[in-house]
């Protein structure tokens, strides 16, 4: 049986990951404003929080399964993906401990729960940055995915 060379990644599938993974950072930053601002101005903003925290879980989940292909295509290295793959145990947990601060222990919770959302913005950054290195197949440009 003869082994084929992996393909190219496709250019939709590297710009689906380089945005998502931008999208992703960014969010993580509007999630500490709607937690604290939450928290001390606004407790509305606190339903904000968490229903954007649902919808992050998706997306660092079809982040991971992108960065997957783009391993599979040797594109990207097991690295990307393991700190992709910590990425959504990371967002598990802080969901987690998000859902929790509604008890007794909120001093407890809440003191967990910001630190990890800082190692959460650390490592979305790391990912952002390496997504965007990337290199496109050739013919793609970064602004259209026609090809």
């Amino acid at each position: 049986m003869s082994q084929q060379a992996p393909q190219s990644p496709s250019g939709a599938v590297v710009l689906g990951y380089r945005w998502l993974a931008a999208l992703f950072a960014a969010l993580v930053v509007i999630q500490a404003f709607l937690g604290t601002r939450g928290v001390f101005a606004d407790p509305d903003l606190i339903t904000m929080h968490e229903m954007l925290a649902n919808a992050m879980f998706l997306m660092i989940v079809a982040q991971t399964v992108l960065s997957w292909m783009l391993y599979f295509r040797k594109a990207i290295s097991a690295a990307e993906v393991g700190i992709n793959a910590a990425l959504v145990l990371l967002t598990s947990a802080q969901i987690g401990l998000g859902y929790s601060t509604r008890g007794d222990s909120f001093v407890t919770t809440v003191s967990l729960h910001i630190p990890l959302g800082v190692l959460l913005m650390g490592l979305t950054c790391v990912v952002a940055t390496m997504a965007w290195r990337v290199q496109l197949p050739s013919g793609v440009t970064g602004t259209s995915a026609t090809s």
